[in-house]
């Protein structure tokens, strides 16, 4: 099929009414900023043509290098336009070439809220570009009336220079004569999964930085909206990825039709499978096929259900069993730093030994026993005094580090959690889920290689706490010291006599 070497931008003329006097429409501004940036990436990509519904009957679509169409409802109310766009996706279909490189030729674009598969039916599968924001707090859709600013710039720019660098790469593909979309190695592609809305923004930011460093991001398509479909198509595209990352912030996300959880629960749970199946496979094959798992969890959650709570609990609990996967609070600069250890280098599954700061390296001939003292990085001149009086018994004492490379402390961590014999974790300037997160590493602690039992866990708590649950602490087998004002020896004895069992 003989392509254009030409890009149309489709859409009704009443989704460019200027929405206040002496401003340009919706389409107008769209129009201008993509028209800019492309000619700032490529001068070899062509000028974008509009097309509405006063001449799409006069241009032979089918023949266009790329087709962006606005699919809002008012385009869905002319038929005949609806038809031609569908023709042209069919067309392509049947080429294939609706897909190159795994950049499709068609550009479906969303102003607001709306579902467009009722109508645009060849374009099903194909992720939209979402060009609107879904108000965190009520779930309202909002439509950009203006483009500038800190909403604006972070949402609509982003989404709009990525449609401009996949544009340029569909006509580079085409140059390179490829053909449907090239098979990609899997060491090289990640399961980015899908968000709820609050995360949308930060999912982006990650897929941008991936593609960046030429990694392929699945899902490629849009997810379908029956569970039984959407299950069957994750699983396929698990198989090809060496990494999964789940992104989870106060949102629980929608139900597809047929499920009681949410598409966010849904991915997780499928790649807990996944996980589980690809570590039961490698323990039989000579040739390990890598695969794990990071889950992060915002760590700016304010409002929060009581439903979404028990996710995030859920998913510390499942990951805490395998080494393979791992739930993270931390920045989203430190979960960027993490994925490119885990990618780049191994990650957890490359086997380090000398790292500045690991102080837990004990010698082998040194019969002491080690306790891993785990403390916040505010509560480090609190838990000075119990650790001299630990090391005046007779113990080696370890703490976490807090400076330096954040993938050389996460592996301190991890060492810390397989040499110890005992753990205390220190309850002061910390909140309640960050105990619980030691906790839940403390569980995970064989997946690091650890071999020996752990003789003796507990949370020291300085002073009382209001309104927290120590049953929960207590229900993962650790004691707990302390409560009764500044440090005394007596607090420890508990844990100590245990320890010497």
């Amino acid at each position: 099929m003989d392509v254009k070497k030409e890009i149309l931008l489709c859409y009704a003329e009443a989704d460019d009414i200027p929405v206040e006097s002496g401003l340009k429409g919706w389409i107008s501004n769209f129009h201008k900023f993509l028209s800019t940036l492309l000619s700032q990436i490529s001068r070899d990509v062509p000028e974008i043509k509009l097309v509405t519904e006063a001449n799409f009957a006069s241009i032979n679509m089918l023949e266009a290098g790329a087709v962006l169409a606005v699919t809002s409802p008012n385009l869905a109310k002319n038929q005949e336009f609806v038809s031609a766009l569908n023709a042209y996706g069919q067309s392509r279909r049947q080429n294939d070439q609706l897909v190159l490189g795994g950049i499709s030729s068609f550009f479906k674009i969303l102003k607001g809220a709306y579902d467009p598969d009722g109508y645009f039916k060849e374009y099903v599968d194909l992720i939209s570009y979402d060009f609107y924001l879904i108000d965190p707090l009520t779930g309202d859709p909002q439509e950009f009336t203006r483009f500038f600013g800190s909403d604006a710039e972070r949402s609509y720019w982003m989404k709009l220079v990525d449609m401009a660098y996949d544009i340029n790469q569909l006509f580079i593909n085409y140059t390179k004569g490829l053909i449907d979309e090239e098979e990609f190695p899997r060491e090289k592609t990640v399961y980015l999964a899908s968000t709820g809305v609050d995360m949308v923004i930060q999912r982006d930011i990650i897929k941008r930085e991936l593609m960046r460093h030429g990694y392929k991001v699945m899902p490629n398509h849009s997810l379908p909206k029956e569970v039984k479909l959407l299950d069957r198509m994750v699983r396929e595209d698990l198989t090809k990825c060496r990494l999964a990352i789940h992104m989870v912030g106060e949102d629980y996300g929608y139900k597809p039709k047929g499920s009681e959880l949410s598409v966010v629960d849904l991915q997780n749970r499928i790649a807990s499978e996944h996980t589980f199946q690809m570590v039961e496979h490698n323990k039989e094959e000579e040739k390990k096929d890598l695969f794990s798992r990071l889950v992060w969890v915002s760590p700016d959650l304010k409002n929060v259900t009581e439903r979404q709570k028990i996710f995030i609990e859920d998913l510390k609990s499942d990951a805490a069993s395998l080494e393979e996967a791992e739930v993270l609070q931390i920045t989203l600069q430190e979960l960027k730093t993490i994925v490119r250890e885990e990618l780049v280098t191994g990650g957890r599954f490359q086997k380090r030994v000398d790292i500045q700061g690991l102080t837990s390296k004990v010698e082998e001939e040194d019969t002491s026993q080690l306790i891993y003292l785990i403390h916040d990085k505010r509560d480090g001149e609190e838990t000075e005094e119990l650790e001299k009086y630990l090391i005046a018994q007779g113990y080696k004492v370890v703490s976490p580090t807090y400076e330096g490379d954040l993938v050389d402390l996460r592996y301190i961590h991890q060492e810390n959690l397989r040499r110890c014999d005992g753990s205390i974790i220190y309850y002061g300037s910390s909140t309640e889920d960050w105990i619980k997160t030691k906790l839940q590493d403390l569980l995970k602690a064989p997946g690091f290689g650890r071999i020996k039992p752990l003789k003796a866990k507990a949370v020291y708590i300085k002073g009382e706490k209001e309104g927290v649950d120590i049953n929960q602490f207590e229900k993962n087998n650790a004691m707990i010291l302390g409560k009764n004002g500044s440090f005394s020896p007596d607090h420890l004895r508990p844990f100590l006599t245990k320890l010497s069992d």
